[in-house]
């Protein structure tokens, strides 16, 4: 990792370090949106050849049977179970607290305004790989 120390640095180094995440372009958003029109169109299918691209692995099914699962459970260790059930519980609680009543909401004479939750079918999460995979991105995307 490489430290900077920031009285040192020029206007023009500050800038740059601050930018060096950013996607001015949006090549990210353009690979994700062919990623899921991919996926919307062709199914299971681009999920296989999306595995091979990105993670460079060949699958042969895209779901694990409950035997696989417990073998992989048993790989994680208690310490790190127990954290993640902490994270769900705080994430469930805090999603949770947002599903308040609708209030509506009479802006002038005639005009009713509220807003309206509705459950989604389907979704796409994206969970980027990157140097650092985070199952805390998983569910803070994945818990209701």
């Amino acid at each position: 990792m490489k430290t900077y120390n920031y009285s040192g640095l020029s206007k023009a180094d500050i800038a740059k370090l601050v930018q060096r995440n950013v996607d001015p372009a949006n090549e990210i958003r353009a690979i994700v949106e062919e990623v899921i029109a991919s996926v919307q169109q062709n199914g299971d299918a681009a999920l296989f050849d999306y595995a091979a691209k990105f993670d460079k692995v060949s699958l042969d099914k895209l779901y694990l049977d409950k035997s696989e699962l417990e073998i992989l459970a048993s790989t994680v260790s208690d310490a790190q179970k127990a954290a993640l059930d902490i994270a769900y519980q705080n994430i469930y609680k805090f999603h949770k607290a947002q599903l308040k009543s609708e209030d509506k909401i009479e802006t002038m004479p005639g005009v009713t305004c509220w807003r309206e939750l509705r459950p989604i079918e389907k979704v796409g999460l994206y969970i980027p790989g990157g140097t650092a995979v985070l199952p805390s991105t998983f569910l803070m995307l994945g818990i209701p």
